[in-house]
């Protein structure tokens, strides 16, 4: 298990920032948690943590929303919201296609606001926002997440995204394999350099980050959920299942 003021303390001593076996506290943990934080949070943005990867099938059309809804808060009508905190990064989006699971390509809100929406989807983007709660007499902001689909057919749709990480305290433990021990310490001591100016020990300890980074893509690659069934060998379905995916059909 790994241990917030555990890798702090690593951190801070592999950048002298403090001796061997003497205790970090004070400003200074103050300042390597919030470090730790934010690299956390940039390593799950980024797909490192595989054991962060869920997945939401829903059915919609147009959009899919990510919020945290309030008691009794009412859904409009052909609005598709998946009552959680919007997540970290979405890593893929795919379309139910009969018994296969059909990939939509990543785009931009630019290209999405250009194409035809009349047809079943084949691409999608994210975006977080914030909106206004709809409470009475308190209102206050929320993260909202969406997913925007370039088809306004509806469909049967699986989203892969990266579950979001707490902020932690410095006693907490962080619900991560040790496998990302030394991705998490030398991203950390890597922030560490920059912020106090440790020029001297900044590109070994990035050398040593970028080598726990290369091993943790191994590892994710072997270990992450298949995004969709169009990446796989042939098979004797395949060509029946594409002429059904129906991209670009208009929906009258």
């Amino acid at each position: 298990m790994l241990y917030t003021n555990s890798l702090i303390q690593e951190a801070a001593e592999l950048c002298s920032m403090t001796g061997d076996g003497e205790a970090v506290d004070g400003t200074t943990a103050a300042s390597y948690l919030n470090l730790l934080n934010r690299v956390l949070h940039r390593l799950n943005n980024d797909s490192y943590f595989s054991s962060c990867i869920d997945t939401v099938v829903c059915n919609a059309a147009g959009e899919i929303q990510f919020k945290k809804l309030e008691p009794d808060e009412i859904v409009p009508d052909g609005v598709t919201i998946i009552n959680m905190e919007p997540p970290e990064a979405v890593v893929g989006v795919s379309r139910r296609v009969g018994i296969r699971w059909l990939e939509l390509y990543g785009s931009n809100p630019q290209d999405m606001a250009a194409v035809t929406s009349m047809t079943l989807p084949t691409h999608f983007c994210y975006q977080v926002f914030t909106e206004t709660t709809p409470h009475d007499h308190t209102p206050d902001n929320r993260l909202v997440g969406k997913i925007t689909l370039n088809g306004t057919g509806r469909a049967d749709i699986k989203v892969f995204l990266n579950r979001r990480i707490d902020d932690l305290k410095l006693t907490d433990a962080i619900p991560l394999s040790p496998i990302y021990h030394d991705a998490i310490l030398y991203s950390l001591a890597e922030a560490a350099c920059i912020k106090y100016k440790l020029s001297d020990y900044l590109t070994e300890i990035r050398d040593q980050k970028n080598a726990a980074l290369a091993m943790i893509d191994r590892n994710t690659l072997n270990n992450r959920m298949m995004e969709n069934g169009t990446r796989c060998a042939s098979s004797w379905d395949k060509a029946y299942y594409d002429g059904l995916a129906g991209n670009g059909l208009v929906i009258e």
